[in-house]
């Protein structure tokens, strides 16, 4: 586990988290806890390849705020407006309603806080690893085809939200996701906290704007909007991986956990 830190991570992210599956005949709402498996995965590594100061490294991603305002307006508003587009070219496409806008629940409100348990491991964890011997891009690439197959029991297991919907679909919009997110990472000292709110932004906004569509469709127009804003991303990333990134703090998100 110390050799290979990056996939011990992964395997036990998988396995903290797909045990809940068997179970969730009994309730879907169980499949809560399993959003804790990445978290989990990245403390019990975190412990076990730098101890005490490993672990308060890692959590110290979570309270990092002090990244200025702006980003905390693009983590909360790109999403918002990339859900907008998404609504407005389905409505190009033949969708009956320009915008529907639907209610949001508490259990909408508590899975925003709760993906904390997905961004401690994906993006407080297993990104600064892999930035280290990769390139931004790449980076994104690999760890969103990860966290998106992490997914893949919701899309087995009837019940579950996602069950028949499409999973190629879902993983190219989480490796886009991933890219996106890797931008606003870089450039806010690694903050966990900030991951966070563009991970349940992205969640809030599609069920806010979107929730009129049909799976299927939703996943793939998203995939499309996405795909432009990923693109754009991307090109920027690979420009300043040639520059370095001295002023965005790299060093700091290159920090060992």
């Amino acid at each position: 586990m110390r050799k290979h830190p990056l996939i011990a991570f992964f395997v036990l992210a998988y396995l903290l988290t797909w045990w809940i599956y068997p179970v969730l005949k009994i309730s879907p709402l169980l499949g809560i806890f399993g959003l804790f498996g990445p978290a989990l995965a990245a403390m019990i590594m975190a412990a076990i390849t730098g101890g005490k100061a490993g672990l308060k490294a890692l959590l110290s991603r979570v309270v990092r705020w002090r990244v200025g305002l702006p980003w905390y307006v693009i983590a909360l508003g790109l999403p918002t407006v990339l859900s907008l587009a998404t609504a407005a070219l389905a409505y190009l496409l033949g969708a009956p309603k320009l915008l529907q806008v639907g209610a949001l629940t508490i259990f909408d409100v508590v899975l925003f806080v709760l993906v904390v348990g997905e961004e401690l491991g994906w993006r407080g964890y297993a990104l600064p690893l892999l930035l280290e011997k990769r390139s931004p891009v790449m980076a994104s690439l690999i760890l969103g085809a990860v966290w998106g197959l992490w997914h893949l029991p919701t899309f087995l297991v009837p019940g579950t939200p996602q069950y028949g919907l499409p999973l190629t679909a879902f993983v190219l919009l989480t490796i886009e996701y991933s890219i996106l997110m890797t931008w606003v990472f870089l450039h806010t000292l690694g903050s966990v906290l900030i991951a966070t709110l563009f991970h349940g932004a992205i969640n809030l906004s599609q069920g806010l704007f979107l929730g009129s569509l049909d799976g299927a469709s939703r996943y793939w127009l998203l995939s499309i909007v996405y795909g432009v804003a990923a693109i754009i991303v991307a090109v920027i990333l690979g420009l300043r991986a040639r520059r370095g990134f001295a002023d965005s703090g790299w060093e700091q998100v290159r920090e060992p956990t």
